[in-house]
């Protein structure tokens, strides 16, 4: 039997359970490290996209006053679950 996938919507808290099996960095940005760093965290979901994939922001930066920086992830709900809305990023 499939477990359901949760329907998640932007503000809800999500921790992210699994580093999907097949990450690309053809880029060359450091995608897997981004993951790991992830991995057990909780995050306000930012965006869905039409296929279901959540953007989560993992880290924001802002070196300079006139300069802000973020590492994002988008994420399939299955990696992933849902935190209670009393938890603390």
């Amino acid at each position: 039997m499939v477990k359901p996938t949760p329907n998640f919507k932007v503000g809800d808290l999500v921790r992210v359970v699994k580093i999907p099996p097949a990450l690309s960095d053809s880029a060359g940005i450091g995608t897997s490290e981004v993951f790991e760093r992830a991995l057990g965290k909780t995050f306000r979901v930012d965006t869905v996209d039409q296929h279901g994939h959540l953007e989560l922001v993992v880290e924001d930066r802002r070196p300079s006053q006139n300069t802000y920086e973020s590492d994002t992830i988008w994420i399939e709900p299955e990696f992933v679950e849902p935190v209670s809305s009393n938890a603390t990023i």
